[in-house]
């Protein structure tokens, strides 16, 4: 990347382009609909104080995690099965391929029916759409394990557990990292969507609930409250992969 991309300003300038050019348009529109930026930014300070949303967030969060963490133990667990044996691979392969271009929210309806309508169904919603793309990176990250490492591994008669532990996973972590990374946002749409139904808590609902009353800096007050949380837990991942996958620090991720 040119040095002079790396410059804080100069990133921060496609933002401001597109600050600006809303802006603009809300000026030129004149209408109730298209709100300017200081009645979203007046919407949002309003919604950071109200003791009420800041639970709404709490709801998507921790219904959103829970299914994240559903997924990416499950996906971790049978990725790595499926990339180190055959029989497994033979197995899960085909389902894998065969379901993972299904969209996975025209299957609520029937998730619902089995869970009912409470946050049960909503933490499974997510768990089903996440564990797709992360089984991806978890499996290519089990089949990128160098033979050579393997072959030392095994001649210094270390055990599986001793393997799995220094040489497996050190060698799947990036792809690991990588698949959480690209389910994160997945997580944040799939809960946002389910809260549109059903029950009256999380931002899904407050999204409603401001459309309902053509309320449009509310809408987009929320969706600024979920790009923040968005960017806020990729920035966190890719700490974690600086951390955890230091010999490869100068990669850009």
């Amino acid at each position: 990347m040119p040095e002079a991309l790396r410059l804080p300003w100069l990133k921060l300038a496609g933002v401001a382009l597109a600050l600006a050019l809303w802006q603009a348009g809300a000026t030129l529109a004149n209408h109730r609909m298209v709100p300017g930026l200081p009645e979203i930014g007046a919407h949002l300070l309003d919604d950071l104080a109200d003791a009420e949303f800041r639970a709404h967030v709490r709801s998507t969060l921790s219904h959103g995690l829970l299914g994240l963490a559903i997924a990416f133990a499950a996906a971790l667990a049978t990725g790595l099965a499926a990339a180190r044996h055959w029989l497994v691979d033979a197995a899960l392969h085909p389902l894998v391929t065969w379901c993972y271009p299904i969209p996975k929210l025209a299957l609520y309806p029937l998730v619902i029916l089995l869970l009912g309508l409470g946050w049960e169904s909503r933490v499974a919603q997510v768990a089903l759409e996440c564990f797709f793309p992360l089984f991806v990176q978890c499996h290519a990250g089990g089949r990128a394990v160098a033979r050579r490492m393997e072959w030392l591994a095994l001649n210094a008669q270390a055990g599986r557990w001793h393997r799995l532990r220094d040489v497996i996973l050190p060698s799947a972590l990036p792809f690991v990292l990588t698949g959480l990374r690209v389910a994160l946002p997945v997580m944040l749409i799939v809960t946002t969507v389910t809260e549109f139904i059903g029950d009256s808590q999380g931002l899904g609902h407050v999204i409603v609930r401001a459309a309902s009353y053509f309320d449009t800096a509310g809408v987009i007050s929320v969706a600024v409250v979920l790009g923040a949380l968005g960017f806020a837990g990729d920035r966190l991942i890719v700490m974690a992969r600086a951390r955890l996958v230091f010999w490869e620090r100068g990669v850009e991720l």
